[in-house]
């Protein structure tokens, strides 16, 4: 039996004994079907506001190693410690590309979507 087959008719083997069938695959025509499709095969997004987001990542990203290689050797040159100097650097690479950008920027493309959907 197939998920989202209509039984229309069944045999007990004796009375008063309930049925039982197994559902051995569902397919993508089924809610849950689509479901499980979209989630192996889902679409690609691909906006501008998506790629131009990447990219201001990249750039900020160069800036901070930029900024990274620049620093290291000043930092070296004062007499910096190890650990100090590990703590300073990654400050760095934080303040220029931050963490939470990318969440930040899906949030935003799943509310824009939203809104158009609603237009």
């Amino acid at each position: 039996m197939f998920g989202g087959t209509n039984v229309i008719q069944t045999r007990p083997v004796t009375e008063n004994e309930p049925v039982f069938a197994l559902v051995t695959s569902t397919g993508f025509l089924t809610t849950k079907g689509s479901l499980v499709r979209d989630i192996l095969y889902p679409k690609e997004i691909n906006f501008k506001f998506y790629t131009d987001g990447y990219k201001f990542v990249g750039i900020m990203a160069l800036i901070a190693i930029l900024g990274f290689c620049c620093t290291v050797p000043l930092m070296i040159q004062i007499g910096t410690t190890v650990p100090n100097l590990i703590d300073r650097s990654l400050d760095l690479l934080t303040i220029c590309v931050p963490p939470a950008l990318p969440a930040a920027m899906t949030c935003g493309v799943v509310f824009a979507i939203q809104r158009l959907k609603k237009q």
